[in-house]
């Protein structure tokens, strides 16, 4: 089904269009969540992210995240790792085995993105749960394929502006997401809607470090832990950071260009709808 979500008072600005332009200027695609996770919409060209292909999923998913060395989506729903195809809405359970103590609340986001330089993905629950998925065959025997293992639970290291503040981490992107083939390396940022910060994420360590409050024109951010952020990487080093965010109080979600230096964002779009629960963007297929 095609939706429409872009009204005439949510046009893009000048300015906003000509950022949109030259942000897309290598041609990408979008995917989020909606309906509580039984929607996937499909943004066939993110330089038009108001016209979308909408699909019902066959089971409901938390989160989602593009596999950059397979071209695969994934999903991460409650004891399965699945994947999904846009085209249909099919989730198939990929069978991994969950460790005892690698659970995410019932409650809350789920931030999910792709590891490139392991091939692995990374699951960080809002209620601070650390989580990693090996795929199956990961490392070539490696004993951790089609697992997923539980590691330090995000918090803000030591010195940091936000020390000792509870996160509520709702998003998470790697950078150098190059498709085809693992990267050489990457760095992951994650959005916390407890600080309205964007931050770093140390991996397994789960230390989290201050980049910047999310701010729009300037002005500080009240984010939601609605949304989702991916990172765009056409080649390693080429990283441009988006993000769907829903302010506290919004009714409607927007698209926006994250600057991962400081923070800032441009907003894009006005999407037309709330309640989205996951992003991720790929190059256009």
């Amino acid at each position: 089904m095609k939706a429409h979500l872009l009204t005439t008072a949510a046009l893009l600005t000048t300015g906003a269009t000509s950022a949109l332009a030259e942000a897309h200027a290598g041609g990408a695609m979008g995917f989020a969540l909606a309906d509580d996770g039984a929607t996937l919409v499909t943004m066939a060209d993110i330089a038009a992210p108001g016209e979308v292909e909408t699909v019902a999923l066959s089971t409901s998913v938390r989160a989602i995240a593009y596999r950059p060395v397979t071209g695969d989506l994934l999903g991460f729903a409650d004891g399965m790792i699945v994947s999904i195809d846009p085209a249909t809405g099919e989730v198939t359970d990929l069978g991994a085995t969950f460790a005892e103590d690698a659970a995410i609340g019932a409650d809350g986001a789920v931030a999910f993105d792709f590891n490139n330089a392991i091939d692995a993905v990374r699951a960080v629950g809002s209620d601070g749960a650390n989580l990693v998925y090996f795929p199956d065959g990961f490392g070539d025997g490696d004993e951790r394929a089609n697992q997923v293992m539980r590691f330090t639970d995000a918090a803000y290291g030591a010195g940091d502006a936000n020390e000792g503040t509870s996160p509520m981490v709702f998003a998470n992107a790697y950078t150098n997401a190059v498709s085809g083939a693992t990267a050489s390396e990457t760095a992951q940022y994650a959005l916390d809607a407890e600080t309205d910060s964007l931050v770093t994420l140390a991996n397994n360590d789960g230390t989290l470090g201050t980049v910047g409050p999310v701010t729009v024109d300037g002005a500080e951010a009240d984010l939601s832990a609605l949304g989702g952020f991916d990172i765009l990487s056409m080649a390693e080093g080429e990283n441009e950071g988006y993000a769907i965010l829903q302010m506290e109080g919004a009714e409607t979600a927007g698209l926006y260009m994250i600057d991962l230096q400081t923070g800032a964002a441009t907003m894009l779009a006005d999407l037309g709808m709330g309640g989205i629960s996951g992003f991720a963007v790929a190059p256009a297929m």
